[in-house]
């Protein structure tokens, strides 16, 4: 990147990785975690061999505003860099589901969206695309961020587990600024991984590179709730102060203005930001953020500023200060929040902390501990007590909490509960395995909670009438919102609903999408929704994205989004408007000429008609993981065998549309298409045997195919009928036969597990030879072929086990059916666009 010089660390970073050896890494804050993690990809998209490492990165981290900050950075460095046109960086998430499919090249997401592509439950797709994203994952280089955020009982040990399935197959890092010891070299051993910084005297050499040199930054602890006249009493030039809630950060922010006024101070500036802002007013407040905290100490000359803030400065803004308030959180939070503070070189800070406490005078550890779920947060109240303690221990108390000394305090308050949370994981990693596989074979979505996120956060946004806009019936996502824990929206729906002053057509609703059945209809084709009423509070955990009525809630600039009563005044707020979707139309086109735009989507780059980006041809997405797959004694399979799996499923995938129903469909179809085109004659000949009919997806052509009758189905049929051709191919490799006939079976729907007997048309076999010579495989595979399925075999033992001691064949599946569908949906683009 430019003249950038790396630093020691993230040179050993790269090496390790591009060597093929995982990467647990720790570095403090502001020392360039981020860009160590990427630049062996950085480096390796510039060598033309794409089986040197993968040609594609995800990058997960706990929280949307993360993924949105590095997606947003990484697109200026590529454009300055001059990658422009070279590396398509895109984003993944909740309320921004722009790579639903992960095709881009550089991904930002959030572990959420990584973990449900890998389980076969997608957040981002329907239960038919199930298993589209998986080989993603499988076949990308993982770069997993801030790993001490990630739930000890959801997200963290299925993170761990998928990783330790993946080990041997792609290369990864996970990355902490604050994890204990024994934790760091725990996970180390636990995945086969290399730690980084590797000893104590690779730890002290962090503290003489970059925004460590000559720091000093200590911490007090104060007996006391946090308060506005704290703050003015001990504040610097600039000061941030970190709440644990919104609702005390806004409570907090209302008493410094009235404080503030009160002393006649007109000079100094105050901001409130927290996670409730729409995403333009966020911005602005973000970019205020950057221009008035981004300066380091010494070239501030600017007024007295306050910053009061969440959890959502906690990780990844780029900002200083010399004086932090900050609320009581576990010693790991509160490092995190300190990097805020004294973050560049040379620079002085202090960080007073303070203890809440409720109405009664009790401690307050909220939302580290809920009275409500005790039994389910007491690790936070134990990590909350043993951070009060310590700190006040002479050791900390007021002395430079250089990053060597940040480790001890993380060793003596966490080593406990980090042992714990690993002996937990232990102890359940074969049944955590074992439901995970469950996931991935029957794509349910009931399973989410344990294997992701037991709290995962939901969208919610203002509307009068979601039913009647058009826009949310095409797209949930269509207006700005905000993100809410589905207790906290529980909690405001019951309110809201033993309110009797509410005056409201209805409180709460939630989409529905509304599927497709026939396996003919293009997978690329835009979902529709309707939205329901929700009837009571429960419904909100099974509830991805809420609408709630403008007239029980309020919102302006300062404060954000509260649930108090604005009498309708509100108005939805668009996202920034983005480029249609195109018409999802076909073209006419023989069963040769159809696996010949399949193996151009494998083999070429191709311009994706959306975006106007291009896609990596899929060979290249995949070719890292072949290899490895190959060089992998207990996979038996010889080098360059999947790349002619991969041929032989474009040529299989559609041998069921070679049946005498099939094509007596296409033709009829045909026929009477040429009605909607001034009645020009567009039937087909006899012998043509078509992979596609001519279709516009117009209303009147869409009643005119439900007229003729639904498609014949093909999947199954086309996997019973290459049977004994995959087998031939796969060198009688079981594993690897299952994963083919599997993706052939489910290249449309991901739970096909059956077919119907029937007959082939006269012509099926001279159109099957055509295709074989396309892709260059042997015309005598032809022989090999089941061309009359008679129902009597069993399709469904065939497929993939979905059990621990198949995860071979998983995998393998999983790969190869992401390029066969994925290849399946370009088919009928060209390199051009």
């Amino acid at each position: 990147m430019g003249d950038w010089v790396p630093y020691f660390y993230q040179e050993q970073v790269c090496e390790f990785l591009l060597g093929g050896r995982s990467v647990v890494l720790q570095a403090p804050t502001g020392a360039g975690k981020t860009a160590a993690a990427l630049l062996p990809f950085l480096h390796s998209r510039q060598n033309p061999s794409p089986d040197c490492f993968p040609r594609k990165c995800i990058y997960s981290v706990p929280m949307r505003v993360l993924a949105n900050q590095f997606h947003e950075e990484y697109k200026k460095i590529t454009q300055r860099e001059g990658w422009k046109g070279k590396l398509n960086v895109t984003i993944q998430t909740g309320d921004r589901p722009d790579d639903r499919k992960l095709e881009g090249d550089l991904i930002f997401t959030t572990i959420d969206q990584t973990l449900s592509n890998f389980l076969n439950i997608p957040y981002a797709l329907g239960t038919g695309s199930a298993n589209l994203n998986a080989g993603a994952v499988i076949s990308s280089y993982l770069v997993f961020d801030e790993l001490h955020l990630y739930d000890p009982d959801s997200l963290l040990p299925t993170t761990l587990e998928m990783l330790r399935i993946l080990k041997d197959v792609t290369p990864f890092v996970v990355m902490t600024a604050t994890f204990s010891s024994s934790m760091l070299n725990d996970l180390a051993h636990l995945l086969d991984a290399e730690v980084v910084p590797q000893d104590h005297h690779a730890r002290s050499r962090m503290e003489t590179i970059g925004a460590q040199v000559g720091k000093q930054r200590k911490f007090y602890t104060v007996d006391e709730p946090l308060t506005a006249a704290q703050v003015l009493n001990h504040r610097g030039r600039r000061t941030i102060c970190i709440c644990n809630t919104v609702r005390s950060a806004q409570t907090l922010f209302q008493d410094l203005k009235q404080l503030l006024k009160s002393q006649g101070d007109a000079e100094t500036e105050i901001c409130l930001i927290h996670s409730r802002f729409y995403k333009d007013d966020r911005d602005r407040k973000e970019e205020w953020i950057r221009e008035q905290f981004g300066y380091p100490q010494k070239e501030y000359s600017g007024p007295p500023l306050i910053l009061i803030a969440t959890q959502v400065i906690e990780v990844g803004v780029d900002a200083t200060c010399d004086i932090m308030h900050t609320e009581l959180a576990p010693a790991a939070a509160l490092l995190q929040r300190a990097g805020r503070c004294a973050r560049r070189d040379h620079e002085t800070g202090v960080v007073y902390i303070y203890l809440p406490r409720d109405g009664e005078g009790n401690p307050d550890y909220t939302p580290y501990f809920l009275q409500s779920q005790s039994r389910v947060t007491s690790r936070g109240r134990y990590l909350c007590e043993a951070t009060w303690e310590a700190l006040q221990d002479q050791e900390f108390a007021g002395r430079h909490m250089s990053f060597s000394l940040e480790q001890k305090l993380i060793d003596r308050v966490h080593t406990p509960i980090d042992r714990q949370i690993l002996e937990g994981i232990a102890d359940t990693r074969l049944s955590r395995r074992d439901k995970m596989l469950r996931a991935m074979q029957s794509q349910e979505r009931g399973l989410a909670p344990d294997l992701i996120r037991q709290s995962d956060s939901r969208f919610l946004f203002i509307h009068p009438s979601p039913g009647r806009d058009e826009r949310l019936l095409r797209n949930p996502w269509a207006y700005d919102g905000f993100s809410f824990y589905p207790g906290t929206l529980a909690k405001a729906f019951q309110e809201l609903s033993s309110n009797a002053g509410v005056e409201a057509p209805w409180l709460m609703q939630t989409a529905q999408a509304t599927g497709q059945t026939d396996e003919e209809i293009p997978a690329r084709q835009q979902i529709e929704y309707r939205w329901l009423p929700l009837q009571e509070s429960k419904e909100v955990y099974t509830s991805a994205i809420v609408a709630v009525h403008p007239s029980l809630v309020s919102y302006d600039t300062e404060l954000g989004f509260r649930f108090e009563p604005s009498y309708g005044n509100l108005e939805p707020r668009r996202r920034p408007s983005r480029q249609q979707a195109p018409s999802y139309s076909y073209s006419r086109e023989t069963y040769a000429e159809h696996v010949a735009g399949l193996f151009r989507a494998y083999n070429s780059s191709l311009r994706d008609p959306e975006s106007g980006k291009f896609w990596l041809p899929l060979r290249d997405e995949i070719a890292y993981v072949m290899r490895r797959l190959e060089s992998k004694p207990t996979y038996g399979m010889p080098a360059g065998i999947l790349d002619e799996m991969a041929r032989a499923l474009f040529v299989c995938h559609d041998l069921g549309k070679l049946s005498v129903t099939w094509q007596d469909w296409a033709h009829r179809w045909q026929r009477q298409l040429g009605r909607f085109y001034g009645g020009r004659d567009m039937s087909l000949p006899p012998d043509y045997m078509a992979a596609h009919t001519d279709y516009e997806p117009t209303d009147e052509q869409k009643a005119a195919q439900r007229q003729l009758g639904k498609r014949p189905n093909h999947a199954g049929e086309g996997a019973m009928a290459a049977v004994n051709l995959l087998w031939t191919l796969s060198r009688e490799n079981r594993p690897l036969l299952r994963a083919g006939v599997t993706a052939i079976a489910r290249h449309h729907n991901a739970s096909t597990d059956r077919y119907q007997a029937y007959k082939s048309h006269r012509s099926a076999s001279q159109a099957f030879s055509e295709a074989l010579e396309v892709v260059g495989l042997s015309l005598e595979l032809t022989n090999h072929i089941w061309w009359d399925p008679d129902g009597a075999e069993d399709l469904s033992g065939l497929l993939v086990h979905f059990h621990g001691t198949s995860v071979a064949e998983v995998l393998l599946y999983l790969i190869l059916v992401r390029i066969l569908r994925l290849a399946d949906q370009r088919s009928q683009l060209d390199p051009g666009g």
